[in-house]
């Protein structure tokens, strides 16, 4: 299903601009409400309005439900469960995750590093508005949530967006932009919006806050969690060229710098930084990442030293889809043919599940300390010392930070 995303494009929210010329801030408990109106679950503050009561919505409710419970079923859940075996606590909790090439696809990310504190994002899609319930209509709301489901639709089957597809709708777009389909990714996996700013990078690396003025944004930055819990996350999108033409021109690299070191996800990449005009956003996530999360679309097999990285492979290699035949990997190859372990879950191009690959690329320093942490953390088999928490009862928060539990709610 080709995406769509013109909707939130053609969304009819023409006068966004002026009222928030008027008002340069955001109604939060509104823009949950429209946020949850346009991904198809119960408004969280307004109880009684008239848009859930048209078919339209109900029927948009049902549908919604039927295609992310079938993502959920098939990806979400299995790629969550593989995570927390697979990936450390101890280098994920808390930690900051670099997900470059992304667009707006945050939910893969929550799911895959439910723990971390920090999200950030990448890509050359447009941040675009925020979405605004009051101009919508009984009369045009089918024809607006249609389209919702038609943005999303290539997410949801195949796990990634096609960034040319994507590029064209949002070209010719007037309501826009990532940022409605991120909120509601995070809508759908049971969080609340706890607060949002646009904000210009600058040539230094500094942000320059909008406030709620998205005109002229090129990152958006949005605060999330669970509604009744005090702690949250925060995501950055960042609208920006990630070549090397642009990377370390435009101020990212210098922003990007500045962020805590941590992990690292790429998937569905179009191969880029196997060219030799992304090697400063290459050379960043090599030198910032403690554990790389990748298919072989995203950094080459033959850039993870062995002085310096111990692999784990997953899933299936037998070279790339026929549109990047160019890039097969012969070194990939033989490292998969002397053994992998099983994937649960298809990701990224190659999206059916047993033909995917995904690997962990972790550095030593970084695995031998968090090996270290975990035997140190491990009681002395029979200890006669008490424990704190004598009837092994689960401490509230102790995985997530006090927040809820994966698979997240809806």
């Amino acid at each position: 299903m080709l995406i769509r995303i013109a909707l939130l494009a053609a969304l009819p929210f023409a006068s966004l601009t002026q009222l928030r010329a008027q008002d340069d801030s955001i109604d939060i408990a509104k823009l949950n409400d429209a946020v949850a109106f346009l991904a198809g679950i119960e408004l969280p503050n307004e109880k009684e309005s008239a848009l859930t009561k048209t078919s339209s919505w109900s029927s948009h409710v049902q549908q919604m439900d039927r295609e992310f419970s079938s993502h959920e079923e098939r990806v979400l859940i299995p790629m969550s469960n593989w995570a927390s075996t697979e990936l450390q606590p101890d280098m994920t909790t808390g930690s900051t995750l670099r997900y470059m090439f992304s667009g707006p696809d945050i939910i893969h990310a929550f799911y895959m590093f439910p723990t971390a504190d920090t999200y950030i994002l990448c890509g050359l899609e447009p941040v675009g508005e925020t979405p605004d319930l009051s101009e919508l209509t009984t009369g045009n709301t089918g024809r607006a949530l249609g389209e919702v489901r038609n943005a999303l639709g290539e997410i949801i089957n195949f796990s990634f967006f096609r960034t040319k597809d994507m590029k064209e709708d949002l070209r010719f777009s007037t309501f826009h932009g990532t940022t409605p389909i991120m909120m509601i990714f995070l809508a759908r996996s049971g969080q609340y919006i706890k607060s949002l700013e646009y904000l210009s990078l600058q040539k230094d690396g500094t942000l320059a806050s909008q406030g709620a003025t998205s005109s002229g944004a090129n990152v958006v930055k949005i605060e999330f969690g669970p509604r009744r819990l005090q702690q949250s996350k925060t995501l950055y999108y960042f609208s920006s060229d990630l070549s090397d033409g642009g990377f370390p021109k435009l101020g990212f690299q210098t922003w990007l710098e500045a962020q805590p070191k941590g992990n690292a996800y790429l998937k569905a990449a179009s191969f880029l930084m196997h060219q030799n005009w992304f090697n400063g956003i290459r050379d960043h996530l090599l030198d910032y990442s403690d554990q790389i999360v990748e298919d072989d679309s995203g950094i080459p097999f033959r850039y993870f030293k062995e002085d310096t990285w111990q692999p784990f492979l997953h899933g299936r290699y037998n070279g790339p889809i026929d549109l990047f035949s160019e890039f097969y990997q012969a070194d990939m190859r033989a490292a998969y043919s002397r053994g992998s372990t099983a994937l649960p879950f298809g990701t990224g191009y190659k999206w059916r599940p047993g033909e995917s690959n995904l690997m962990r690329f972790v550095k030593h320093d970084a695995l031998a300390a968090a090996e270290k942490k975990v035997a140190q953390a491990e009681p002395e088999e029979n200890s006669d010392e008490p424990t704190s928490n004598p009837d092994n009862t689960p401490e509230k928060g102790l995985e997530t930070g006090g927040e809820t539990p994966l698979p997240p709610e809806n």
